[in-house]
């Protein structure tokens, strides 16, 4: 890290206790403020996981895929950039680093950054949901990545981005479609992963907070006002099955990142949304654990991103 200052964290001082009384639940740990709203923990088992290796392994991911991009849009000297949903903070790290005349924002839930940033970067503790605050005009580079299941109003979050984002400004959207996919067979119906995605989106559907919303980010844009958007989508393998070298190297950091992350996504959702006891609901995790090792079932998640411009002139 370069030339790095303490960490500074905003925070609402009726909120500054608050938010570090966590809810904890089937023996982890969930975010404090506007608790339910996003259903991982953000616990140290979580972080650890989230931080291992090269610091955060679906950052690391996304720098493998997107060949040490940090974005696709095509930015011109960024001076001000907010993350929402910035999780433990390495994307905003990353940028303000590399951007080092840029101020970095990044938001969340839960204030688990890390304690060192460079100067530049400042998180806050805020809601993407609520009503922003900032001033309108004043983004250069809007960046969200990884934010379903956490959202229900999404055209709202697009007008809102569409508003605090300067004319000729860029968002950046990075999905997943919740599942698993396979070109040969090998991923059926009957696997305890299949399973698991399939109660994994029943469970997000019915708290209102789908995963599944790929299909409707490029309108959703367009409805917020934004020009044209450009996409890409790519597939990644699950596990080491791969045989190009770089995709398998990827396939191991998402194994990785999926063995910590079936416990992650479903204890929650199975146990408040659908009834199921803990029991049940590690049994499928585990199968689900089992199944994702399996070097026979060749599956592959996909991942999405669009970019888009805000019209110089929006009338």
């Amino acid at each position: 890290m370069s030339a790095c200052d303490s960490q500074r964290i905003a925070v609402d001082p009726s909120l500054s206790s608050s938010i570090f009384e966590y809810r904890y639940e089937n023996g982890r740990r969930y975010h404090a403020y506007k608790d339910g709203n996003y259903i991982l923990p953000n616990d140290e088992v979580k972080i650890q996981c989230a931080r291992s290796g090269a610091l955060d392994i679906i950052h690391h991911i996304y720098l493998l895929m997107l060949k040490d991009r940090l974005h696709l849009a095509p930015l011109d000297n960024p001076q001000r950039i907010l993350d929402l949903g910035t999780g433990t903070g390495i994307w905003a790290i990353d940028m303000a680093e590399r951007y080092p005349s840029a101020e970095v924002i990044g938001t969340d839930l839960s204030p688990i950054q890390p304690s060192w940033v460079p100067p530049n970067v400042q998180f806050q503790i805020d809601d993407a949901e609520s009503d922003w605050t900032w001033e309108e005009n004043s983004f250069d580079f809007i960046h969200m990545r990884h934010l379903s299941g956490a959202i229900k109003d999404w055209q709202k979050l697009m007008d809102q981005a569409f508003k605090f984002l300067k004319p000729g400004g860029y968002i950046e959207v990075a999905e997943y479609d919740m599942g698993l996919f396979s070109d040969d067979g090998t991923f059926p119906e009957d696997l305890w992963l299949w399973k698991f995605y399939d109660l994994v989106n029943k469970a997000a559907n019915k708290n209102g907070r789908a995963f599944q919303i790929v299909s409707n980010v490029e309108s959703l844009l367009n409805n917020a006002g934004f020009e044209q958007p450009d996409y890409r989508k790519y597939k990644l393998p699950l596990g080491l099955w791969a045989a190009d070298p770089k995709m398998k190297e990827i396939g191991a950091y998402l194994l990785l990142n999926a063995e910590s992350a079936y416990d992650a996504f479903g204890m929650a959702l199975f146990t408040r949304e659908l009834g199921m006891t803990v029991d049940e609901a590690r049994q499928i995790v585990a199968g689900a654990e089992k199944d994702s090792r399996n070097k026979r079932i060749h599956a592959y998640s996909k991942q999405h991103l669009w970019w888009a411009r805000k019209p110089e002139k929006s009338w």
